[in-house]
């Protein structure tokens, strides 16, 4: 089998093994960013218009990491609650 192929079916496995799983919000703005900046303005309004993208997607990486936060601390909460309830219970 040659290299090529066998790379591809390498990559075709991980591709099913990996179909249900949904990638975390920050690759989703990593990926953004990256883009953003391939972009090439060719005005001044262009140029304008994505620093004001770049610093929107700043601040959603900074909104995104504080409900991330949040909901680690409610699941972690939610968890010493059940482990109460299920200890009342014994």
């Amino acid at each position: 089998m040659s290299k090529k192929m066998k790379n591809l079916q390498n990559n075709w496995k991980a591709f099913l093994l990996n179909e249900g799983q949904v990638p975390d919000i920050s690759v989703w703005i990593q990926s953004l960013r990256e883009n953003i900046s391939l972009l090439k303005p060719k005005s001044m309004r262009e140029s304008k218009r994505i620093e004001l993208m770049k610093h929107q997607l700043n601040e959603i990486r900074r909104a995104s990491n504080r409900l991330q936060k949040e909901n680690k601390m409610l699941q972690e909460e939610n968890q010493t609650l059940k482990e109460q309830k299920n200890n009342n219970k014994e």
